[in-house]
């Protein structure tokens, strides 16, 4: 069949990931060949000011846009989940209809990702091989998904208590149904997904086993390799979570330290180590404060990013290399009042911004 065919039948979100795949208007992870998009061509775009699950913001720090090539998938205002296609102009299309309360999207390579709710219970849905379906699997509901170009990782509850207990699974697009890749007593929440890893928080060592964001909340990181299933606890005092694998060869993730109470997700260290590594050697890259809840930093390719916002000072994006070669630099022309939410794709990194009306918009910088 032939391309410009194969784009007709698939739609605008299918012919941009299948460009993506192919290697059009797209770059290679380290950055080394040139988008067929400018980062301008996300920025200002509004997006919604709040995920649906807390009365402002996005709770636990999961970003209402997500970028991979030229494709960016946004949380409009009115609730829908749209695809904009960044290097022809700008077009989109809707993905999911406010109905299904889509949020949370996340992208990479030719996968598409977000939650909605179907039938009361919250599902992960995922566009990939010009297919869209939702996620099956030994789970009553799912949610937290986060892509890579093959899988998707996310959590599932194995009751509908939302205090209950939680294993990590993995969908790869073309299967049945998704597989469990991490278990065990209490919580195991918080994944992210790599061609080669899933990296996710285990809360077995806390009090009541479960995330619930006391003053006792505990737990480490673990690393798991996909292809042989050997797994590597990065066991440390305190409290440790919400893993990135983005950036190349490296694990990141978020410490609170031994300290109560906790958590303090507006205080904590980032930490990098070598993603096969054991953990010892993992380094305390910075201290962040954000005067907001649940700036989460970003990590791909050679880069992670952060975002720092002291109390009584505007915030400002943060980019360092993530074989911490050198030390961190502010990205010029992203500083702002409020910055929420950064999220990195191979070419561009984006922000939330608070607009001077209210609105949040998008903010973008070249990578």
């Amino acid at each position: 069949m032939a391309r410009d065919a194969m784009r007709t039948g698939l739609g605008l979100l299918g012919a941009v990931l299948l460009a993506g795949c192919a290697g059009e208007a797209s770059s290679s992870s380290d950055g080394t060949e040139p988008l067929g998009c400018a980062a301008t061509a996300a920025e200002g775009l509004e997006v919604a000011a709040t995920d649906g699950a807390g009365q402002s913001g996005y709770s636990l720090g999961y970003a209402p846009h997500a970028v991979t090539g030229c494709l960016l998938v946004y949380v409009h205002p009115d609730g829908s989940l749209r695809a904009r296609d960044l290097a022809r102009g700008g077009k989109e299309e809707t993905v999911a209809a406010a109905a299904e309360a889509p949020r949370r999207p996340t992208a990479f390579g030719g996968v598409v990702a977000w939650e909605a709710v179907e039938a009361g219970r919250r599902v992960v849905r995922v566009r990939a091989e010009g297919a869209t379906r939702t996620v099956t699997g030994a789970f009553d509901h799912a949610a937290e998904p986060r892509a890579a170009g093959d899988a998707v990782a996310f959590t599932g509850w194995l009751s509908a208590d939302e205090a209950g207990d939680t294993d990590v699974f993995l969908y790869e697009p073309g299967q049945p149904s998704a597989v469990v890749v991490a278990s065990g007593p209490g919580q195991q929440r918080f994944p992210d997904v790599s061609a080669a890893h899933v990296a996710f928080a285990d809360f077995a060592e806390d009090v009541d086993g479960r995330f619930d964001e006391d003053a006792t909340d505990a737990a480490d990181v673990v690393v798991m390799e996909r292809a042989t299933g050997r797994t590597t606890r990065r066991a440390r005092p305190g409290k440790q979570a919400f893993p990135l694998l983005g950036a190349e060869g490296r694990v990141v993730y978020l410490e609170w330290g031994p300290l109560h109470p906790e958590p303090k997700f507006s205080a904590y260290t980032l930490l990098v180590g070598g993603v096969s590594d054991a953990g010892e050697a993992d380094v305390a890259v910075v201290d962040i404060e954000t005067a907001s809840p649940y700036v989460r930093p970003t990590a791909r390719g050679a880069w992670i990013e952060w975002v720092q916002w002291r109390s009584g000072m505007p915030a400002a994006l943060y980019r360092q290399p993530a074989d911490l070669g050198a030390g961190a630099t502010v990205v010029t022309g992203m500083e702002g009042n409020e910055l929420h939410a950064p999220v990195a794709g191979e070419g561009m990194t984006l922000v939330a911004a608070r607009a001077a009306d209210g609105a949040m918009v998008i903010r973008a910088a070249e990578r």
